[in-house]
């Protein structure tokens, strides 16, 4: 959208106003104010959100804490560790089908899964048993 100004122009001695095109130097040296608000709102989130009702902002906090403090546990994990898990919980294998993978048994993965899951409850301690 161009913007436009008043500018006074004399025909046959008359004086009239006519629209004018502005260029947005010009623009801004004019209407400064107005020139601010229009490029401020372009950069900001409306803070009128609607809020599910029974949302609490702390649980939701904590629970984003919990999150990035489980992909850092899951950090410090040897490949084969992290593997396993990603395929029982994120991934819904049984402990059959990831044996297939591993090539092992299942016994064997299921004994491993424990051994993962208490290192994982002993790194994050603090969060789980505050």
């Amino acid at each position: 959208m161009k913007k436009h100004r008043k500018q006074a122009v004399y025909v046959y001695g008359e004086k009239r106003f006519a629209d004018v095109p502005v260029d947005r130097e010009l623009y801004k040296a004019d209407n400064h104010e107005e020139y601010q608000r229009v490029r401020n709102k372009k950069k900001h989130i409306p803070l009128s959100v609607d809020i599910p009702d029974g949302f609490n902002l702390m649980e939701a906090y904590e629970e984003a804490q919990l999150i990035e403090q489980l992909n850092g546990a899951l950090q410090t994990l040897a490949e084969k560790e992290r593997r396993l898990i990603e395929y029982y919980f994120f991934e819904g294998l049984t402990e059959q089908e990831i044996a297939a993978i591993f090539k092992v048994t299942h016994q064997t993965i299921n004994k491993n899964k424990r051994a993962v899951v208490n290192k994982l409850r002993d790194i994050l301690t603090d969060w789980i048993n505050p």
